[in-house]
């Protein structure tokens, strides 16, 4: 008579390494992704405080300024494309982050008298800022038949360069 105690040991070895696999997969997977929203983000930062230089220095450097809203948009979307390595479409190059077209889906520029007040996020603005939610979609390493292709990303971003040379 043959022994079948090994034959369970496999199987009991299998329901434990396969989830423990599974789970090991799914933790590389997620810090992936947490680094493409991270560079993401930063390319939103990059490009907003690009935009904030359309100001003139010595106002920004003495308290409240006034950006151009158009002037700001442009060049917002101009540092975008670069550093999300993206087409004039918005479209992804080879070497980028995204796996899709890249969408503003909100741009505002708060200029004084437009605050204080919430951004349509709930983040408090008391500066000249830029808000800015991009959205794109990023493709999984891993687990794609568990959880499709791609990813949505989302990086919402309220940025101002504030500081003053006077005292108060």
């Amino acid at each position: 008579m043959k022994d079948k105690k090994g034959s369970g040991v496999i199987l009991l070895t299998l329901l434990f390494l396969i989830p423990l696999f599974v789970f090991s997969i799914f933790l590389i997977e997620s810090r992936y992704l947490y680094n493409i929203k991270n560079v993401a983000d930063d390319a939103v930062v990059s490009s907003a405080l690009a935009s904030l230089k359309s100001a003139d220095p010595v106002d920004v450097a003495y308290g409240e300024y006034v950006l151009d809203k158009d002037a700001a948009k442009d060049t917002f979307y101009e540092y975008l494309k670069k550093n999300m390595k993206l087409d004039d479409n918005m479209n992804p190059m080879p070497g980028s982050v995204a796996a899709s077209s890249v969408h503003v889906d909100e741009f505002i520029v708060y200029n004084p008298g437009d605050y204080p007040t919430y951004c349509p996020k709930g983040t408090l603005i008391r500066n000249t800022s830029i808000h800015v939610v991009i959205s794109f979609k990023a493709r999984r390493p891993g687990l794609i038949g568990l959880l499709g292709k791609y990813v949505d990303i989302v990086v919402h971003r309220d940025v101002d360069n504030f500081y003053n040379l006077e005292e108060e």
